[in-house]
């Protein structure tokens, strides 16, 4: 089952493309934070709605990973959003 991608992002995010990574501002903290292009895409599938497995596949077509490292490397970045409070 899939999250409506509204509720997974921490709200008052202001999230911008710029040449293929992803630039957040998180005003509330004060911070900004510019994703590397693996980061980008795992960002850019978890926000649309996308499970980790689905998330580790895009990561083994596009980065030529093994599925085990891709999988570890998407919860990784997804823990590193949630103790940032980027997601929920």
């Amino acid at each position: 089952m899939q999250v409506n991608p509204v509720t997974r992002l921490k709200s008052g995010l202001l999230v911008r493309e710029v040449d293929g990574e992803i630039l957040i501002l998180d005003a509330e903290r004060d911070q900004v934070h510019q994703l590397n292009a693996s980061a980008s895409l795992i960002w850019q599938h978890y926000d649309s709605g996308a499970e980790i497995e689905e998330i580790a596949k895009r990561l083994v077509m596009e980065f030529d990973l093994d599925e085990d490292k891709a999988q570890c490397d998407v919860r990784a970045a997804l823990e590193d959003f949630r103790r940032l409070e980027l997601i929920r």
